[in-house]
Formats: structure tokens, C-alpha cells, sequence
């Protein structure tokens, strides 16, 4: 039975973190940490402000029917999440959460450092009534140290960390990254400090205060910037696209792009690719009498070269034509056919993707990799999920909650709350 089969035939199986209880109180900044614990089968109970959190303001909207309820990014950030309100301004509301988070495993929020704290319901307060709870915070900077506090948005995340200096082209500003970068990257270390807790308080029986900070957490996105400071004292810089020899960059094609590194050490040489460019009869003048030195255009050729100006000016000769071949062949083709036909020939090339392209890929396709939801009626398909268990498979159990949805479940039916108590809470504006 094939992976994905596999994961179908097992829907019905407990999560790999059923069990646990997680209190979300994150904003954009954490959210995608609630979310993948959420859909490792912890219980997620998003933890929102009066009138619901801020981030279900975030568009686009389905039907571009403008709502607390209709956010898209709203949608998929929280499925398989419940939805209490919970107001952390009141006494009330302080009291309610106190309760709340007594027996729960994993507190986890995104909150300016101190916040928390100055309202009673930080780690300190809530590990004195739950020595074994885990307290996850989510923030641009940490808890402590001369910055701790400073308001993070994703942009500042980028440019605090130095992953903005790096990116675009050296004539250009830095430039953003797309996709709240800064945000994801932050949420996804948070859910691995979650785990890696649970794992410890499961031997231990001890919990602990976890930090995820969002300038630390893309430090890695650098990748060699700091040894490059630390070995030689000099910054690397915006390098833009590299294009070393004809075969690596970004290459139009009939109907989208592609990204080449042919000739790279991982995969297949320049002689690969010249085989395939005979094979469709598009090697042009390459397959002339000098079609052996054309095979050798590869980094292996290049950086044997770079000590010889003379070997040098003589490959830079043959960049020319090269690069004017391989250029009309890939415009000739379309995305998924320059892909595939190189794969078959193991060259490095990859198809630059759009969000239909991805709807539409066999690979994903055949892996049943989008994951449908009911959602306000109608039926919606969500991106699959980062990993796969073949035991515990990841499932979407519930759709995005509504604002305070589940306010009756889980403050009286779980915490036993009296429904007269409830109005008198709700009335006074803790709930």
C-alpha cells in the first residue's frame, strides 16, 4: 500500500500529541506553532480577546466577503483549533485563564515580554499551580536583554536577523521576503521547543518556559554570513541571481520558469544536458566542432580555470552561444516538460511553481498532498501538512473555529463554570 493510501486507510488514528492541551494565545507571530501541534492531534484551544483575535483581519477573504469569519489565512492557520474568549484586560478574565491553564500541558503566546506578567497569568504566576506545565513564548527579540520588549512585525524580524541584507539584487534595496517568513520561521521553532519539552516533561515530570525568538530563530537563513564576519571580518552582501556559466539561473519557458544549476557537483554534467539538446535536435552550432569543449562548460571545468586567465577567456568565448541555445530551448518548452525531461537525465532543474501548479502536480497529486475541510458550508482544500506519520497521520478534525465557539464546551462543560456564572462573566467583560 502506498504512503498516502496508507494515511487514508488510518484516519480514525489517535494523533501523535492526543492527549495534550494547548492554550494558543498567539497572534500571526506563533500561530503556525499552534498549528502544527494542533494537527499532531493536541487539543489547541485558541485563547482570543473580546471580538476575537486580530489576526482574523488578515486577507484575502473567501469571496472577498470581507469578515471576522472569512479570512482565508484565518482559515488555514487555525483549523483543527477550538475558540474561547478570554479577557486578560479584567480581573475576571485573569481568574478564568488561571483556571483554564491549570491543567493544561502547553501554554503558548506571542505577546510583548512582560505582558503576561504584568496581567498575572505569566510563567511564574502559572507554574506555581501546574509545576509541570511547558510556557512557550513567542517574541521578535526574547524575554530578556537590552531589546526585549521592542515591537517585531515580520519585516523587522527579516531585518533584525540579516536576512534582508542578503536578499535581491546588489543594484536593488533589500527586499522583502514573501509569505511572513519571519513569522513561520519563529512558529516552527516554537513547535519544536513545545515538542521537545513534552518529550522531557514525559521522563521528568518537569516543565519549563521555552523561548522562541524571532531575530535568533532566522539567524539560520544567514547560512555561512557569521563565519564569513567571524573568519575574515567582512559582510557578505546582496549577490543577486549568480549566473558562474550558461545552465545555472532562472530561464523562461513557454508558459512560466525554471531554475537551472546544471553542471553543479549533485547532479549530472553539461555532457548530460548536451545529449539532450541532440536528442531534440536543438544543439544548434554546440554540436559543431567544438562540441567537446561545449560538454565541459560545468563548475568542475570553471573552478579548475579560475587560475588560468587564458583557460578563463576561452570558456568565456563559449558562454555566449551557449547560453543563446539553451535559452531558445527552454522558451521552447514548458515548465513541467524542461523539469521532467531533466530529471529523467538527473540534471538539476526545477519548475518555479505557481499555487495552481501546485494544486495540479502529479507528484502531489498521487500523494493526495491537499487536505479538504469543511469550512462555513463549503468545502475547501487546504496545503497538506510539512511531514507524514504512517501510525499517527496528520487529519483536519474541525474546521477554523468561530469567535468564541466553543465557549460553552470548555468553560462550563470542561471547567464546570455555571452557565449563570458565564452571563455574569460575559456581561462584566471577562469573556
Amino acid at each position: 500500500m502506498t504512503e498516502a493510501s496508507t494515511a487514508e486507510a488510518s484516519t480514525d488514528a489517535p494523533g501523535a500529541l492526543a492527549g495534550i492541551r494547548v492554550l494558543d494565545l498567539t497572534t500571526e507571530m506563533g500561530q503556525y506553532a499552534g498549528k502544527l501541534l494542533a494537527d499532531l492531534g493536541a487539543d489547541v484551544v485558541k485563547v482570543e480577546p473580546r471580538g476575537g483575535d486580530a489576526a482574523r483581519g488578515v486577507g484575502p477573504f473567501a469571496h472577498d466577503a470581507i469578515s471576522r469569519e472569512t479570512s482565508l489565512s484565518w482559515w488555514y492557520f487555525n483549523t483543527n483549533k477550538r475558540s474561547v474568549t478570554c479577557n486578560l484586560d479584567e480581573h475576571d478574565g485573569q481568574y478564568l485563564f488561571r483556571e483554564l491553564a491549570q491543567n493544561a500541558d502547553v501554554v503558548l503566546e506571542s505577546y510583548d515580554a512582560g505582558y503576561m506578567d504584568a496581567r498575572g497569568v505569566g510563567y511564574k504566576t502559572l507554574r506555581e499551580r501546574n509545576p509541570e506545565l511547558i510556557y512557550v513564548s513567542v517574541t521578535g527579540f526574547g524575554i530578556e536583554g537590552p531589546h526585549a520588549g521592542w515591537k517585531a512585525t515580520d519585516i523587522i524580524g527579516l531585518a533584525s536577523s540579516g536576512v534582508l541584507t542578503l536578499s535581491g539584487d546588489p543594484a536593488d534595496p533589500p527586499q522583502m521576503l514573501g509569505g511572513n517568513q519571519g513569522y513561520i520561521t519563529v512558529s516552527v521553532a516554537a513547535a519544536q521547543g513545545a515538542v521537545m519539552a513534552i518529550f522531557h516533561k514525559e521522563r521528568t515530570g518537569e516543565g519549563q518556559l521555552v523561548e522562541a525568538s524571532m531575530q535568533e530563530a532566522l539567524s539560520i537563513a544567514q547560512e555561512t554570513a557569521m563565519q564569513q564576519w567571524d573568519f575574515q571580518k567582512t559582510s557578505r552582501e546582496r549577490a543577486g541571481e549568480i549566473v558562474l556559466a550558461p545552465g545555472i539561473g532562472t530561464y523562461k519557458t513557454r508558459d512560466g520558469h525554471v531554475y537551472s544549476m546544471v553542471g553543479a557537483p549533485a547532479g549530472a554534467s553539461w555532457s548530460e544536458l548536451m545529449d539532450w539538446l541532440v536528442e531534440e535536435d536543438a544543439a544548434g552550432e554546440l554540436a559543431g566542432e567544438d562540441e567537446a569543449k561545449y560538454r565541459a562548460l560545468d563548475w568542475s571545468t570553471l573552478a579548475a580555470a579560475l587560475a588560468d586567465p587564458a583557460k578563463m577567456a576561452e570558456l568565456g568565448q563559449l558562454a555566449g552561444p551557449a547560453q543563446k541555445v539553451l535559452t531558445k530551448f527552454f522558451a521552447e518548452r514548458t515548465s513541467l516538460e524542461v523539469y521532467e525531461g531533466g530529471q529523467k537525465r538527473r540534471l538539476l532543474i526545477g519548475a518555479v511553481s505557481s499555487a495552481r501548479d501546485l494544486v495540479e502536480n502529479p507528484q502531489l497529486v498521487a500523494r493526495n498532498w491537499m487536505m479538504p475541510s469543511e469550512q462555513n458550508g463549503e468545502s475547501i482544500d487546504f496545503p497538506g501538512p510539512p511531514y507524514r506519520l504512517s501510525e499517527t497521520p496528520i487529519t483536519i478534525r474541525r474546521p477554523a473555529p468561530e469567535i468564541g465557539q466553543h465557549n460553552i464546551e470548555i468553560w462550563v462543560e470542561e471547567l464546570g463554570i455555571s452557565q449563570e456564572d458565564l452571563i455574569v462573566y460575559a456581561s462584566e467583560g471577562a469573556i
